[in-house]
């Protein structure tokens, strides 16, 4: 048996010589291959070693579940095709290159995270001298996809928030665009967990960030389950757009209405549900829904003139100094405080 490019195959000669002669030629090949064993393909090593890691990731809180599914994905539709049954200890460097050349830059970003991984296993267990996936590869530009940009300053959001009035994207649009709050987030709020405080004389809506929709679904994700730990956080929406949350949310109590992004059977849209009422409802005036956290971003430091730290707080970043990460903790009265100063500024310029 000999390992080969397509795995591993029985190879056999044809000799004329006595029989004496034949069994000593196969024992000289048996000396010469004995270093040939049996070695596991990439698609076994991905199965044996690399899912059970990556499900170990999930499950110890240090990998989320849309990570899992992407990289279950790309495998199934871009590795594995290539080289499920290619031997970890036989790979062709050249061949890894034409193939990355041939994707697009995101379906080659994901391919090499998960074969690095893959064959960093097989050289850990000494079935690869070196994984050949590790080195510096050209990585193709091409995009599968030219995703739309632009955003909104505030007078074109509070243009197209009037358009939304009485539709279902009218509160999820108020907590995204002038609240911080990715797509998902918007539509986990509970109608119940909107209040209202007073600063400065500024009214502004509280919102609690901690649960999001995906991109499919009926439920949202348990509590807590954000995109990064940080990203539980409290969203302050300043009048009139908060006042206007808050009043829709008492609507809704009043209603009996759970979710403020309720679907009309009691559970809140999913993202994808989301995205094609939005582009529905702005009609030409749409640009992507997750731009609107980038517009409220943009705005709320030119226009509203909110200072740094209290945007990245409400953004549910992490401040990269040693005060941010370990010492500024602000309650919700003082981020409340820090918005409304900013506005009575902004208003009084």
């Amino acid at each position: 048996m000999e390992n080969t490019p397509e795995g591993r195959k029985r190879c056999s000669r044809t000799v004329e010589c006595t029989y004496k002669e034949a069994c000593f030629e196969l024992s000289r090949l048996e000396v010469e291959r004995s270093d040939d064993r049996p070695v596991p393909t990439i698609g076994d090593a991905y199965r044996m070693w690399y899912v059970p890691w990556l499900d170990r990731r999930v499950s110890d809180g240090l990998a989320k579940d849309n990570t899992r599914n992407a990289y279950t994905i790309s495998w199934k539709n871009v590795v594995g095709p290539e080289w499920d049954g290619t031997p970890v200890d036989n790979i062709k460097p050249a061949a890894v290159q034409k193939w990355l050349l041939t994707l697009s830059a995101g379906n080659a970003n994901h391919a090499v995270v998960i074969l690095r991984k893959v064959l960093d296993f097989a050289v850990q267990y000494e079935l690869a001298e070196t994984n050949k996936f590790r080195l510096p590869y050209e990585m193709p530009v091409r995009k599968a996809s030219v995703r739309r940009t632009g955003i909104y300053d505030l007078a074109k959001a509070e243009a197209v928030l009037g358009k939304l009035h009485g539709s279902p994207v009218e509160a999820p649009y108020i907590i995204a665009c002038f609240g911080s709050a990715r797509t998902g987030e918007s539509l986990g709020v509970r109608s119940s967990e909107v209040s209202l405080v007073e600063s400065r004389g500024i009214k502004m809506a509280v919102v609690p960030l901690v649960r999001r929709m995906e991109k499919s679904g009926d439920t949202p994700m348990p509590d807590g389950d954000m995109k990064n730990p940080q990203s539980v956080r409290t969203g302050v929406i300043p009048e009139p757009y908060g006042t206007l949350l808050y009043d829709i949310a008492q609507q809704r109590i009043a209603d009996s209405i759970e979710w403020m992004a309720d679907r009309g059977d009691g559970l809140p849209f999913n993202t994808e549900a989301m995205k094609r009422l939005w582009e529905q409802a702005a009609g030409s005036d749409a640009i992507p829904f997750a731009n609107l956290r980038n517009s409220w971003r943009t705005f709320a430091k030119y226009e509203w003139g909110i200072d740094e730290d209290t945007l990245e707080i409400l953004m549910g970043h992490v401040i990269q100094t040693t005060t941010g990460r370990h010492y500024l903790r602000p309650t919700v009265e003082q981020l409340a405080d820090a918005v409304a100063k900013a506005m009575v500024q902004s208003r009084a310029s």
